[in-house]
């Protein structure tokens, strides 16, 4: 097997038992998360986030630990504590992954994927050197931080170059937007895993391997790779043209010499230029040219790269160190930095939002829901009413307080800032005070920032990523058919961070999609605030529902194969003699040269599509616990608020923020549903895969299985 270390590595921490098996068992569905989704259906599918017969699945693709460029990020797939879904009868599956050089390693020490089981009785690690694996004692480490818990495993082994996935403090104590953490900065942010591992009393994974990768055509890859690498753009897409937050500062473009392509990208200089003095270099993933981590060094704040959403204190109007200090904390602690932008505008909120002449948060004070101590924290941690930076005053307090579960508070904080709405509005009405109440409930009227880049209430309980009034409605059904924050950008990767404007982006996505669908699905973004999406009857829904297949199915192959989001699909380049467009058929060919096998976007698509179908199967039997359930009415939605008029919603008071667009509209957003089932070979009426989609897939073995458990599908 070209590209697959061939085996698959059981830990059950319950009676330590450790054994293999054969990968072939799931290489139907690809690699990473088809894995996952497919362990989790045929063992566990029911199970509490916390429970011990909860799978955490660690798994990669069959590009991880070559050469193929961006291809080391390790999916991770279990049941989620995070989402929040008070109308499922069952937590649901979800994914999350992370970059750095854990996932090659993986591959290098014989292993495709780790399941792990059960719950030890007392902290561990798991410790992975080739083919001897062994259950450690972590009581040296257990309590110690993000960062330090990886430094303290290195030392123990006795190893500077072994490879470490660990957990903070908030992960210990389950906090549900706990994340697991890589190195200095790679995290597996969504889903809340840390709070998984934290439940098996699981502290980290430590990998070491020297086996390597053979592939069937080394000179054919080396040849294509470079090939590739002379149109692959920046992350997210970007061109020379781009000018945002997450953009090209380097702007280098020369065909003809690869690694001047790579060094191009310092988000230092274009997140928080006031940090450049402490930048030392760019730092990359395993087999990647882009090197979009910023590695810097702060006095007496540390070492740290720092990327993306990491810089959520800049983001939110910071402007001296504590931007870095923030980033470092999120990474010690163990928390989400994406869930802060929500989290901490919601902590003003309870302090801006006035009953009886008295804050909430004053109102949590009386009623000894939040301590003298801890109300002070929050308090210095407020936004400047009069202007300024928000500076570290408060700040680690205030991280502190929800990693730890400090206080009320902070307990109803380590469960997400949408479930803490809800747990402490029912406090205060169970202390007969319902207007309090309904203040803190004012909160879901509340933007996010960056004209709705981030933060807010994006559904599952989790922070917005990009505003579906802003994007399309294939954005909205990409919502909704998730589990989770989509984060996916095959779409932005066109129309967000290129830089490219509307009439430049349109050649591209007609190259990529043909006339139809990128003139009635591609929405202007840079069109007036007060300018609702263009729709175009039954050619708007069949446009936006083709888009909507493109990124689920894209999605499902790049966190297959596993490739980096900012990367895959490669919608555009820097180069402009290609007209800016890039070439969406680069997965399928690595894949092939990987493999040997004679790949087509056909047939990678139809893995996709098992590997989605087998999403929606898992969501279905949770969501009503194996009965008929209508998922179309049921689960696919989106927050109420997205079809709100634009008066009835609460802008941020700190930092300054873009009203939203106007509104969807319902009706139009149905009629995308309508179509998206129909290109998806689902029942229309009820949104479930059917009969003839499942048995045209090859997928009778999970037909079988589900009819076994639930009921019989649409035919």
């Amino acid at each position: 097997m070209y590209g697959w270390a061939g085996k698959i590595l059981r830990v059950d921490l319950t009676n330590g038992s450790i054994s293999t098996e054969d990968t072939k068992k799931y290489t139907d569905y690809t690699g990473g998360l088809g894995f996952g989704y497919k362990i989790i259906f045929d063992e566990a599918p029911k199970a509490g986030p916390f429970d011990p017969e909860n799978r955490l699945i660690f798994a990669i693709g069959p590009l991880t630990g070559t050469m193929a460029p961006s291809t080391s990020r390790p999916e991770v797939i279990s049941i989620t504590p995070h989402s929040y879904a008070t109308k499922s009868k069952h937590h649901m599956a979800s994914r999350s992954n992370f970059g750095g050089y854990w996932g090659a390693e993986l591959k290098f020490a014989g292993y495709d994927a780790i399941i792990v089981q059960g719950k030890a009785p007392k902290p561990v690690y798991i410790n992975i050197n080739d083919d001897k694996v062994t259950i450690m004692d972590a009581k040296g480490v257990w309590g110690k931080d993000g960062l330090a818990a990886q430094e303290a495993i290195k030392d123990e082994l006795k190893d500077r170059d072994v490879q470490i996935a660990t957990i903070g403090p908030a992960g210990e104590r389950k906090v549900r937007i706990a994340p697991i953490i890589h190195r200095l900065g790679n995290v597996a942010r969504q889903g809340g895993f840390g709070g998984v591992m934290g439940s098996k009393n699981l502290k980290a994974i430590a990998v070491r391997g020297t086996k390597g990768v053979k592939v069937a055509d080394q000179k054919g890859l080396i040849k294509y790779v470079k090939e590739m690498r002379s149109f692959q753009p920046a992350p997210l897409g970007a061109t020379p043209l781009s000018s945002g937050p997450l953009s090209w500062t380097g702007k280098h473009v020369d065909p003809k010499n690869i690694n001047q392509q790579a060094m191009r990208f310092d988000q230092t200089e274009s997140n928080a230029p006031w940090l450049n003095k402490y930048h030392i270099k760019n730092q990359s993933c395993y087999s990647c040219p882009q090197g979009c981590y910023t590695y810097m060094r702060v006095p007496k704040m540390g070492t740290g790269a720092v990327s993306c959403t990491q810089w959520f204190y800049a983001w939110m109007g910071n402007r001296d160190e504590a931007t870095f200090k923030a980033s470092q904390l999120v990474n010690e602690l163990g928390l989400d930095s994406f869930e802060m932008f929500p989290m901490i505008q919601f902590i003003w909120h309870l302090q801006d939002e006035m009953v009886d002449g008295k804050s909430v948060l004053r109102h949590m004070y009386d009623k000894k829901l939040v301590s003298k101590k801890h109300l002070k924290v929050l308090e210095d941690a407020h936004y400047p009413s009069k202007g300024g930076d928000l500076g570290s005053k408060g700040l680690e307090g205030m991280l502190r307080l929800m990693a730890y579960r400090e206080d009320f508070i902070g307990d109803a904080l380590g469960e997400g800032f949408r479930r803490a709405m809800d747990i402490i509005s029912d406090k205060f009405i169970e202390l007969g005070m319902p207007d309090v109440a309904k203040g803190v409930m004012r909160f879901i009227k509340m933007e996010g920032i960056m004209g709705g880049v981030v933060g807010g209430n994006g559904g599952w309980g989790m922070s917005a990523h990009y505003d579906p009034r802003t994007f399309g409605y294939y954005w909205a059904v990409n919502f909704a058919m998730e589990n989770c924050d989509p984060m996916r950008h095959s779409m932005t990767n066109l129309i967000e961070w290129t830089g490219l404007s509307f009439e430049q982006a349109m050649p591209v996505a007609i190259k990529h999609w043909g006339k139809e669908v990128a003139e009635n699905g591609l929405n202007d973004i840079h069109r007036s605030r007060t300018t609702p999406l263009k729709w175009n009857d039954g050619k708007s829904a069949k446009a936006n529902a083709h888009l909507s297949q493109f990124i689920h199915y894209r999605g499902c192959i790049k966190d297959s194969l596993t490739g980096c989001d900012w990367v895959y699909p490669v919608m555009t380049s820097g180069r402009k003699d290609r007209g800016y467009a890039g070439d969406t058929s680069v997965e399928y060919k690595l894949l092939g040269y990987v493999t040997g096998e004679k790949m087509t976007q056909e047939k990678l698509n139809e893995q996709a599509a098992r590997t989605w179908t087998l999403h929606r199967l898992l969501t279905v039997l949770e969501w009503n616990d194996g009965d008929p359930v209508n998922m179309r009415e049921e689960h696919d939605q989106i927050p109420d608020h997205f079809f709100a008029p634009v008066d009835t919603r609460l802008l941020p008071s700190y930092p300054p923020a873009d009203p939203p667009h106007p509104p969807l509209v319902r009706e139009n957003f149905e009629e995308t549903k309508t179509e998206y089932y129909k290109l998806m070979g689902w029942d229309v009426k009820t949104g479930l895969p059917t009969r003839r989609l499942l048995k045209k897939l090859g997928m009778d073995d999970v037909l079988a299985s589900f009819e076994k458990q639930a009921f019989r599908l649409p035919a």
